[in-house]
């Protein structure tokens, strides 16, 4: 019993956790998102708003992507907040896994280095070494990704492209 109830608690905290890091994550300018796209072009990016069915999902009313060489923003309004919960989970899910693979993927690589270093050619440790700093990028820029969700809105892109769609 004592197990279930730490369990319980457990999963209590991890839950608040994530719902105080997502209180705290950087938002879009998102009440006006023809003006967004409008503050990024102005800072170079190419931002593209639309809310013209034919480009929507089904439940997303409007939908605003923009990119520039590092940084990227996507806004999407949805009709309703429920709808916007399960696109919201998604995403996470997604990334979450993403993450956890390039992890495992990092994990053995530095393994294999560590453990079998001795055996390998010097081409074939330079390779995994490399392979090593790539992975570790793709870490890096995974988690630096911004998520987030405010009523029947959310969005991820890079802290930058947050701030610049708020305009100066």
């Amino acid at each position: 019993m004592k197990k279930l109830h730490l369990l319980v608690v457990s999963l209590l905290i991890a839950c608040m956790l994530l719902s105080l890091t997502s209180c705290f994550a950087p938002k879009p300018l998102i009440k006006d998102l023809e003006q967004a796209q409008e503050n990024l072009e102005d800072e170079d990016f190419i931002a593209l708003y639309t809310d013209e069915e034919n480009y929507l999902g089904y439940g997303c009313t409007e939908k605003l992507s923009a990119y520039d060489d590092d940084d990227f923003l996507y806004v999407m309004v949805y009709d309703s907040s429920k709808t916007a919960s399960t696109y919201y989970n998604t995403l996470k899910a997604e990334r979450d896994a993403e993450i956890a693979v390039v992890k495992a993927e990092l994990k053995e690589a530095k393994y294999i280095l560590k453990q079998y270093e001795g055996d390998m050619k010097s081409n074939e440790v330079d390779d995994l070494e490399d392979e090593i700093k790539e992975l570790e990028k793709e870490l890096e820029e995974l988690e630096s990704v911004v998520y987030g969700k405010s009523g029947s809105t959310i969005w991820y892109g890079t802290e930058k492209a947050i701030e610049d769609s708020k305009g100066k």
